[in-house]
């Protein structure tokens, strides 16, 4: 089974419009089920508080990488 974990990234706006991913990110470093993790990032799950409308935080669920050993 694949396991997730939930990541949270700051992103900007350019000039021309466009979102770039200006560095920083969060990991819940919990793994969990694609459906649950989905489940929590769920933005009606969420109380969303915009100020900027040239920066804003993504949510989405990353794989966790198989170790071999």
């Amino acid at each position: 089974m694949i396991e997730f974990v939930m990541m949270l990234s700051m992103w900007g706006q350019t000039a021309t419009g466009n979102w770039t991913y200006i560095g920083n990110q969060y990991v819940y470093n919990t793994p969990m089920t694609k459906e649950v993790c989905e489940k929590k990032i769920n933005s009606k799950n969420w109380s969303i508080h915009q100020n900027n409308q040239y920066y804003r935080i993504q949510f989405d669920c990353m794989p966790v990488p198989k170790v071999k050993m």
